[in-house]
C-alpha cells in the first residue's frame, strides 16, 4: 500500500513551471567518476560477529554470493572509484621495523595478507574486471612504533607506504593515486600537514625513481576546513605539490559550506576536488536532512556549487547492523548465516548520477529559474545528460532549453518516494526544447545521443565557422598543454600550423587547404581571411608557415 506521502506526491494537481538553460559553451569540471570505501566480505567489522577458529567473520558469503554483491556495485551500478579500508590500526603489516635504512625496503619483513592489503587489492581487481578504474589506499592508522615528529619518521612512513605500493604492483594493480592517511585530523592516524608534505616530498620521487606514476590525493581529512589548512602548507611546496593529482575532502561535523575552502585551494593549483567519504547516515552533522533524496541533493550541491568532480559513498557494500543508511547495499545476515542483500534508497539516488555521468565527462551550464529545480549537465563525446530533481512535494514542470545542442530523443529514468530507476517513455525534442513533468522528490536523469564533436570544431557547438578560427588564433603558439578549445585540432598538445589545416578541412563551405605548390583556383572570402590570419601569425610568431592551395573536392 503506498504511504499518504506518495499518493499526495504523485496525485497533485499542483503543477508550477520551471525553466533550465543548457548552454554547452560555458564548461565547469571533468568528472572523475562515483564511488565508495570498500571491506573486505569477511572482515569481522562488516558483520559485527567474529569466529574464533578462522579469526574472521563468522558470517561467510560465498564467491558466488559476493559476485552478486560486485555486480550491483560495478556492473548495474557502475561505480567506477574503490577506496579500501586498509590497514586498521596497529595492524602489523610492518610489526616491527624492516630495518634501520628507509630507503631500503625488505618487503619479506611485511605482513601484507588478508585486510592488510592483500584481500583489498584481490577486490580491486574484481572490481576492476567491472569497470572501476579509479582506486587508492588511504590508511586508517599506521603502526604503533611510527612517529610522525622527525624528518626520518616521515621517511619510516614513506617507506611503509611504498611497500604497499610495490605490493599492489606486484599483485597487478599499479595504484593510479594513494593518500597518505584517511582523515589525519582523526585520532587513530593523527598527523599535521607539514608531516604530510614531508611524506610527499620523501615518497613521490622514489615513486618515479621506480617507475610508479602515483599521484597524491590529499589531505583526505574528516572536515573541510581541517583539510584546507593543510592542504594549503601541503601545496605551498612546490617540490611536494607537483606530486598531488587530486584534493580530497570528508564532509562530517560541519557544514558543507565550508567545503568552499577546499574548492578555492583546488582553483587556485588547478586540480580536482574530490569528496571521498560520506553518508546519509550522517548529514545531520552537516547540518542536513537525514534521506536518501537529500543525498542526492548534496551530490547535486557538491557537483554544481563547489566543483567537485568526484563523489564516494562511505559503504559500497556493508552489514545491516551499522544502519541502511551508511551503506549503499545493505548485507543481511542472521548470526552466522547470510541471508542476503538490500539495495538501499541511497543505491538508487546515486544511480541516478552514476551510471549516465561517466569519467571525463564535461559539466556543462544547467541554469534553473526555480530553486526547488536542482539540475545539471553534462557532456561527454556521444551523449548529454540532464540530471534533475524536484525537490518540493508538488509536481513541476520542467521545460530544458538546450541552447542549440543537436539532441532530438531523450530517454528517461526516475527514482522517486515509490519508483527505483524507472524507466519511462522517451521525449523528442521540439525546436530546441524539452519538456517533462517531475513528480515531487524525485531525482530525473535524461539521456540522449549527439553527434561527435569534429576536429575543427574548436568552440564545440556543431559549427564550423569564423569563431572556430578566432579560438585557434587566440591559442596559436601555445605549446605542450594546448586543448581542443584552445585550438588543438590534431591531439598534439600544441597549436599550429597543423590545427588550422585540418579546421579548413572541416569547414562547412567544402574549401580544403593543402600543403602544396600547385595552382588553384580563387579561394572563398572566409578562406581568404582565414590564410592572411596564419600569415599574419606565423610571421609575428618567427614560424615557417605551410604552403597552401585551394580543393573544393572535400578530402
Amino acid at each position: 500500500m503506498l504511504s499518504t506521502l506518495a499518493l499526495a506526491t504523485l496525485s497533485s494537481n499542483r503543477v508550477s513551471a520551471a525553466t533550465v538553460l543548457v548552454d554547452s559553451a560555458i564548461r565547469y569540471q571533468t568528472m572523475d567518476g562515483f564511488g565508495s570505501s570498500e571491506r573486505v566480505f569477511d572482515d569481522p567489522h562488516v558483520f559485527d560477529n567474529f569466529n574464533p577458529a578462522t579469526g574472521r567473520a563468522a558470517t561467510v558469503m560465498t564467491t558466488a554470493q559476493q559476485e552478486a554483491v560486485l555486480d550491483r556495485l560495478y556492473t548495474d551500478l557502475k561505480l567506477t572509484r574503490v577506496r579500501p579500508a586498509n590497514p586498521d590500526n596497529g595492524s602489523g603489516m610492518e610489526a616491527v621495523n624492516d630495518n634501520n635504512d628507509p630507503n631500503v625496503t625488505d618487503l619479506s619483513k611485511f605482513n601484507f595478507s588478508w585486510k592488510n592489503l592483500d584481500a583489498h587489492v584481490d577486490y580491486i581487481t574484481r572490481a576492476r574486471e567491472r569497470g572501476a578504474n579509479n582506486f587508492f589506499l588511504s590508511p586508517l592508522g599506521r603502526e604503533p612504533w611510527m612517529g610522525t615528529t622527525t624528518a626520518n619518521d616521515a621517511a619510516e612512513y614513506s617507506e611503509w607506504l611504498f611497500a604497499q605500493v610495490k605490493r599492489s604492483a606486484d599483485r597487478g594493480v599499479r595504484l593510479p593515486f594513494l593518500s597518505v592517511a584517511n582523515e589525519p585530523s582523526y585520532s587513530r592516524n593523527t598527523m599535521s600537514g607539514q608531516f604530510i608534505r614531508d611524506v610527499i616530498k620523501n615518497l613521490g620521487p622514489r615513486l618515479r625513481a621506480d617507475g610508479f606514476e602515483t599521484q597524491f590525493v590529499t589531505p583526505d581529512d574528516v572536515r573541510s576546513s581541517d583539510g584546507a589548512s593543510k592542504a594549503a602548507i601541503i601545496l605551498a611546496d612546490p617540490i611536494a605539490r607537483q606530486y598531488v593529482g587530486a584534493l580530497a575532502t570528508h564532509l562530517y561535523d560541519e557544514s558543507v559550506h565550508n567545503v568552499a575552502q577546499m574548492k578555492a585551494l583546488a582553483d587556485q593549483y588547478g586540480l580536482p576536488l574530490w569528496m571521498t567519504e560520506f553518508t546519509a547516515g550522517a548529514m545531520g552533522t552537516a547540518g542536513l536532512p537525514q534521506n536518501a533524496f537529500s543525498w542526492g541533493s548534496l551530490m547535486h550541491d557538491l557537483i554544481s556549487n563547489y566543483d567537485v568532480s568526484a563523489v564516494d559513498y562511505l559503504w559500497g557494500s556493508f552489514g545491516e547492523w551499522e544502519g541502511n543508511a551508511t551503506t549503499l547495499i545493505s548485507l543481511n545476515n542472521t548470526g552466522a548465516a547470510y541471508d542476503g542483500y538490500t539495495l538501499n534508497k541511497t543505491y538508487y539516488t546515486t544511480g541516478q548520477f552514476s551510471r549516465f555521468i561517466e569519467p571525463g565527462a564535461e559539466r556543462i551550464k544547467a541554469e534553473s529559474s526555480d530553486a526547488g529545480v536542482q539540475t545539471t549537465a553534462y557532456l561527454s563525446d556521444s551523449e548529454l545528460v540532464l540530471v534533475a530533481i524536484n525537490t518540493d512535494s508538488a509536481s513541476k514542470e520542467i521545460t530544458f532549453d538546450l541552447s542549440g545542442i543537436p539532441a532530438e530523443q531523450f530517454a528517461r529514468i526516475r527514482t522517486s518516494l515509490i519508483e527505483n530507476w524507472a524507466t519511462l517513455p522517451s521525449i523528442a525534442v521540439s525546436g530546441s526544447t524539452l519538456t517533462a513533468t517531475l513528480p515531487g522528490n524525485s531525482i530525473e536523469t535524461f539521456v540522449a545521443s549527439i553527434p561527435a564533436i569534429v576536429a575543427g570544431d574548436f568552440s564545440e557547438n556543431w559549427v564550423i565557422n569564423a569563431a572556430d578560427l578566432a579560438l585557434w588564433r587566440t591559442g596559436f603558439g601555445t605549446n605542450g598543454e594546448a586543448s581542443h578549445m584552445q585550438g588543438d585540432a590534431d591531439g598534439d598538445r600544441d597549436v599550429d600550423g597543423a590545427d588550422f589545416l585540418v579546421w579548413q578541412r572541416d569547414l562547412g563551405d567544402g574549401v580544403s587547404i593543402v600543403a602544396t605548390n600547385a595552382a588553384v583556383p580563387e579561394p572563398t572570402a572566409m578562406a581568404l581571411l582565414a590564410i592572411g590570419s596564419l600569415a599574419l601569425l606565423c610571421r609575428s610568431m618567427a614560424r615557417p608557415c605551410p604552403k597552401m592551395v585551394f580543393d573544393r573536392e572535400r578530402a
